[in-house]
């Protein structure tokens, strides 16, 4: 235990990975996992988690055994073409989804906070300009980079302790039992083909209806489980990495530190957070839709989305209305059946996650509270963000080092980031979503080959490297993830149409070209 508190108090750059992780996608994917499966997929994001944390760990090992960054050890040990398609893949990411968090936020200072009537750019530019100045403290050497840590800190114990109060006040009122917590943590994989048992009532309550919206919800389900299995760790998480544990100084001495900090930065917090984001979802939301829809069958809340499901279930019947009002009208023409299943089933935003803490606290303060947890959640992820798009900008120039190259690289991010208004609504998320979200779903699985490759060099690694049974283990949790990582890419990938397709030539191509260069690169040595 000695060993365990004394590394508690060295943690750093894995705190840095769950403030990028536990952004607005893992909100939205948790809330979906509870309204959908309850706290049946309670299991899903560890076990995800668990597979992203052997990647980074081996990418940790391979940092800390070398003097090069690991990009500079891809152009020379596998492929330059692949260390590019890495920094650049990761600049996009940060570019585009930072203005997502920036957009996430201002959303809770509109709504929770009830500051509609102020103008948005002001929100997201104050917005940007915080996260920038703790971006500037980190670049400011020893003690800037530990109260810079310490922030991020804070800033994720906020958003884990608002969840913590909402999960616990559910299961005080007894809206979930610990039984149903302590089963949802097993994982079962029935769940990728079938719906929850808990929805199944309502569903056969939906007569004729009841094959359709089997096979919807069961879809669905699908691809937030291979989402969440695929994204647990993104391409600018991976590329992050290096950097900050070159920053902190460590070396090979630190490599079980490393983790250590892996484990009770990342995993620890995210675990918490993500599973108590879906018990309280579960609780709240699941097989309910008394909060989107009124007594009289309409809905009084979430309009948008509860229509747009009711859309697809009406093409079920023929030709659905183009026009408004008559599609309105006949979604509320169908069954009340298909009504609650549709209404239990939309997805819920932190506006409604924050009445959970309402019986506590009251409904202002419940908005409050939980508005500064979200927020907490959205500016730290930007803050990262424009820390990974620094290092990415810095060694693009090859100025590692640089505070005004870092700077610099910090600075595209927040300027995306208080243009959210703009680039984050309508045709304009779109454009920048689809390139975005698919050269990142395709990058990701060769991102995971390269480290697999690094981990088994010998050039690269020379004495370092494992042998016997310790590479077996890891290679064999590696392929795994690879594998995993791999098939959610292309399942991603089919469903983005022509950018899609051009993204499963360009996977085939990387893995080709990186598996070719490392054997040529690396034949002259024997590996063990």
């Amino acid at each position: 235990m000695s060993k365990f508190f004394k590394y508690a108090k060295q943690t750093g750059p894995g705190w840095l990975q769950a403030a990028v992780t536990l952004g607005g996608g893992s909100l939205a994917g948790a809330l979906f996992l509870g309204v959908a499966g309850g706290t049946g997929l309670l299991w899903l994001q560890p076990l995800a988690m668990f597979f992203g944390v052997v990647m980074l760990a081996s990418l940790a090992y391979v940092t800390l055994s070398t003097e090069d960054t690991p990009f500079v050890s891809v152009c020379k040990h596998i492929s330059p073409v692949l260390a590019w398609a890495w920094l650049i893949g990761t600049v996009v990411a940060d570019c585009v989804f930072c203005p997502a968090q920036a957009s996430l936020g201002l959303g809770v200072v509109q709504q929770n906070f009830g500051l509609g009537n102020v103008n948005k750019y002001v929100i997201t530019s104050v917005m940007a300009i915080i996260a920038f100045a703790v971006v500037v403290l980190y670049s400011k050497g020893a003690k800037g980079v530990a109260t810079f840590e310490n922030v991020l800190k804070v800033m994720v114990a906020v958003v884990i302790l608002c969840f913590f109060g909402a999960a616990i006040t559910h299961i005080n009122q007894g809206n979930v039992s610990w039984a149903d917590i302590g089963s949802g943590l097993i994982p079962d994989f029935t769940t990728l083909f079938k719906p929850a048992d808990s929805l199944e009532n309502s569903i056969a309550a939906t007569g004729e209806a009841s094959s359709w919206w089997r096979g919807h919800i069961g879809n669905t389900q699908r691809d937030v489980i291979i989402a969440a299995f695929g994204t647990a760790v993104a391409i600018n998480m991976t590329f992050l990495l290096p950097y900050t544990l070159k920053k902190k100084g460590w070396g090979k001495k630190d490599r079980e530190l490393s983790r250590y900090d892996l484990a009770l930065g990342l995993a620890v917090p995210f675990t918490i957070a993500a599973s108590f984001l879906v018990i309280t979802s579960s609780a709240q939301f699941h097989d309910k839709s008394d909060d989107v829809l009124g007594k009289d069958g309409k809905p009084i809340a979430l309009q948008e989305g509860y229509y747009k499901l009711l859309s697809k279930r009406l093409e079920q019947n023929g030709p659905v209305p183009t026009d408004k009002a008559e599609l309105h009208a006949a979604a509320d023409a169908l069954p009340l059946a298909d009504r609650h299943l549709a209404a239990a089933l939309t997805k819920r935003d932190a506006g409604q996650l924050a009445t959970a803490l309402a019986p506590l606290v009251g409904e202002k303060p419940a908005q409050m509270i939980f508005g500064i947890g979200v927020l907490a959640m959205a500016i730290s992820t930007m803050i990262v963000h424009m820390l990974m798009n620094g290092f990415a900008i810095s060694q693009a120039f090859g100025k590692v080092g640089s505070t005004k190259h870092f700077l610099l690289g910090a600075a595209i991010p927040a300027v995306t980031a208080a243009l959210a208004p703009f680039l984050w609504e309508g045709d304009n998320k779109t454009h920048m979503q689809i390139p975005a979200s698919v050269i990142a779903t395709t990058l990701l699985p060769i991102a995971y080959l390269t480290f697999l490759l690094l981990m088994n060099s010998k050039k690269v690694l020379g004495e370092e490297k494992l042998t016997g049974g310790k590479l077996q283990v890891v290679n064999t949790l590696m392929l795994l993830g690879i594998g995993v990582s791999g098939f959610a890419s292309i399942w991603a990938l089919k469903a983005k149409g022509t950018p899609g397709i051009i993204g499963m030539i360009v996977l085939g191509v990387l893995i080709t070209l990186g598996i070719v260069s490392f054997i040529s690169k690396n034949k002259s040595t024997t590996t063990t």
